[in-house]
């Protein structure tokens, strides 16, 4: 690359950047502390690694510094290799340079001055206390509390570089301080450098590339999340968001609202199961068309013993489909009444998702369970349903998650197992349980055909 003007059109056109890429590109050249994004599908993690690029062989050419270190970093290491290591193999072209697979690193080409970015994750940020950088970089990095900017950018320094530079982006969510210093520019007192600092905003309008899908997934969100991710609203989650960035998936109003319905039992009786073990409780959850009801909520010595309580429920409502979480304990259960002949289905929380916009099946169903709360269905009174203050989601690059129970573990909060055993009744619609009657009649009819002929020796 040649210096000047035309190195940097070479260069917009190698990395392909949209006009507000380069927008931001050009605030890095002004600022220190540079922000961008603001909402989902704006390409920042992608600006962040071709800007780390561009200001390595800047740095190169200018001030005539070989092998100079750049860090690119990311919550954790699973964000990390989402993100950026997945991409970096077939984005960045072999003649630019080489790409480490043990150290997690990319090598720029002698050509450009040997450079390095190190993709490296925040899950430890002490190990970075003695490594230097001349360029830094934090995806997402409203997923980090602030003392790890601090220490980073403390960080952020190289012999023979003067304009060190800190690229960051992510969305309107997470963390106050982002917004704070960057967006409403209120600065701690202590802040030396309140000058350097810049937000460059970007809307999934903005990106060219994105498929129009991917807008229609956005405008189905929640409002908050809609205002945030598709109009990258920054006060959209003032309310009801966790300092993690987690959302209550029903608001009290929305759940007060549905038990104060009345209506009753009609239509197909859908039962799901949520089976424990370790001394939790089982939950078992019935719905029809317009009503939920707990059923039951209760420890149990083994799986037997479960079994057998749904023997008595399938008795006094007639349950027409069953379906459990087949996880863990849930295999036996489900084996043993598909032993008796019951209709079930197992699935499990984990698989994937046929709709874009979640992250998995089990982030799909609670949505589901949410639209049908939302849209009139009834809550029975029951004590259970206390455990819908618990749940809470987010986006995580691009992709609605619920909140691991890992987490609520660590906050010694209990598993909702009858919120579980509730999303598990989303699986099946009314149509599949008629279409699954009508199969199974229809087998009866042929059978007893085929009886009546051998009995009369056709």
């Amino acid at each position: 690359m040649n210096n000047g003007k035309e190195e940097i059109v070479k260069f917009t056109e190698l990395a392909n950047f949209f006009p507000k890429q380069k927008e931001a590109l050009e605030a890095s050249k002004r600022f220190k502390f540079v922000l961008f994004g603001g909402s989902v599908g704006s390409g920042k993690s992608r600006w962040l690694r071709w800007s780390m690029v561009y200001w390595l062989i800047k740095f190169f050419q200018k001030y005539k510094v070989k092998g100079i270190r750049a860090g690119l970093f990311c919550e954790d290491y699973p964000s990390l290799n989402d993100r950026h290591l997945t991409k970096i193999k077939f984005e960045f072209p072999p003649w630019l340079g080489s790409w480490n697979e043990m150290r997690k690193e990319f090598t720029l080409a002698p050509e450009y001055g040997s450079g390095i970015i190190a993709f490296r994750n925040l899950d430890d940020p002490a190990k970075y206390l003695s490594v230097e950088f001349a360029i830094q970089a934090i995806d997402e990095i409203n997923r980090n509390q602030k003392p790890v900017f601090d220490m980073l950018r403390s960080r952020l320094r190289w012999p023979g570089i003067k304009d060190v530079k800190f690229l960051a982006g992510c969305n309107p969510m997470g963390e106050a301080w982002v917004k704070n210093i960057w967006v409403k520019r209120l600065f701690p007192p202590e802040e030396k450098e309140q000058y350097e600092f810049v937000f460059v905003p970007a809307l999934p309008t903005d990106n060219p590339y994105l498929p129009q899908e991917y807008y229609k997934s956005l405008e189905s969100l929640p409002e908050n999340q809609r205002k945030a991710y598709l109009e990258g609203n920054w006060d959209a989650f003032d309310e009801g968001m966790d300092e993690k960035g987690y959302i209550r998936l029903v608001s009290d109003r929305e759940v007060q609202q549905s038990l104060s319905n009345e209506v009753e039992h009609s239509g197909y009786i859908i039962g799901g199961i949520d089976p424990a073990a370790g001394g939790d409780n089982s939950a078992i959850v019935i719905k029809s068309a317009h009503l939920m009801e707990v059923v039951f909520n209760q420890k149990l010595q083994n799986t037997m013993d479960l079994v057998s309580r749904i023997v008595d429920i399938n008795r006094e409502y007639k349950v027409d489909m069953w379906v459990v979480d087949k996880t863990g304990v849930g295999q036996g259960v489900y084996d043993r009444l598909k032993e008796m002949d019951y209709e079930i289905k197992g699935v499990s929380f984990g698989e994937k998702s046929d709709d874009e916009q979640y992250g998995n099946l089990k982030a799909e169903l609670h949505f589901k369970l949410r639209k049908w709360i939302i849209s009139g269905g009834q809550l029975k009174r029951d004590y259970g349903w206390n455990e819908l203050e618990i749940v809470k989601y987010k986006n995580k690059d691009g992709k609605i998650i619920i909140q691991p129970k890992e987490d609520l573990f660590r906050e010694n909060i209990s598993s909702p197992n009858v919120v579980d055993a509730a999303v598990l009744t989303m699986v099946l619609s009314d149509t599949t349980i008629k279409s699954n009657k009508m199969i199974k009649q229809n087998r009866g009819r042929e059978f007893f055909d085929a009886t009546q002929k051998i009995w009369r020796n056709e």
